[in-house]
């Protein structure tokens, strides 16, 4: 954990193929305020690859014991993409565990153009390309136009500087196939704050605007400016969102 000792307790959720440094550009404005508790998913960063197929269901498994492990009762969740996914599955499945939720760029379901991306993938991912070349196509449909250059190639060498194994990056597709929250969405009954970037070609304002629809008092926000990524596109903007938020505003 990170940041201020007396802080409300703040759990960073990654997406699909993501670490804990998808918020280092976060850390700055949350931890003064605080307490942040980053983590790898299963198969990246530090945390081994169990081998299996799995889906959301386990990856919420995962979180609750991230919380048990750092001895969180409850927290403040902050979930992007498939991680926003995770997030929203607890809060409806535990409401005792989960303070309020921000979903970034949640996908509703994996509707026919995201099934086409995820088919991509694993073509991409089953190919004899090179790690550049596979993490090029990976990240390409994340960003914003306006993030091309001054962004995608700097992710594209973090990446392959430590690239998760193919066989992961299968399972994250299978995993990403199985996301539908439309029959839990009624059964969250937290605070939850929706956001998306304004030029998201993964999941946009479309799904964000369902999901905040289908809980009952949710909030929704766009991102001008960013793809589905505003954590590293647009960090500053997503901040003065998120601060307000998770001190109660």
């Amino acid at each position: 954990m990170v940041g201020a000792e007396s802080g409300e307790r703040v759990v960073l959720v990654p997406g699909t193929f993501s670490d804990r440094g998808a918020w280092l550009k976060l850390l700055g404005a949350l931890t003064p305020r605080f307490r942040c508790v980053l983590f790898d998913p299963r198969g990246t960063g530090r945390t081994a690859d169990p081998g299996v197929p799995f889906g959301p269901q386990q990856l919420v498994t995962d979180l609750l014991a991230v919380m048990d492990s750092a001895g969180l009762a409850d927290a403040h969740l902050v979930g992007h993409s498939l991680g926003a996914t995770v997030a929203l599955l607890l809060a409806a499945a535990a409401p005792g565990r989960v303070n309020s939720v921000v979903a970034i760029s949640p996908a509703e379901h994996a509707d026919a153009r995201l099934r086409a991306v995820f088919d991509h993938w694993e073509a991409l991912a089953r190919s004899n390309l090179t790690d550049d070349q596979l993490h090029l196509g990976l990240v390409l449909p994340a960003f914003g136009r306006a993030a091309f250059a001054r962004l995608v190639p700097g992710v594209v060498r973090q990446l392959s500087a430590r690239p998760l194994g193919r066989e992961s990056i299968l399972r994250y597709i299978e995993c990403d196939r199985r996301q539908d929250l439309r029959p839990f969405l009624g059964s969250v009954g937290t605070r939850t704050l929706v956001i998306a970037g304004a030029e998201d070609g993964l999941t946009g304002s479309v799904h964000a605007l369902a999901v905040a629809a289908g809980i009952e008092g949710a909030r929704c926000e766009i991102v001008s400016g960013s793809g589905h990524t505003p954590q590293v596109e647009r960090a500053p903007a997503l901040a003065r969102l998120l601060v307000p938020w998770l001190g109660g505003g």
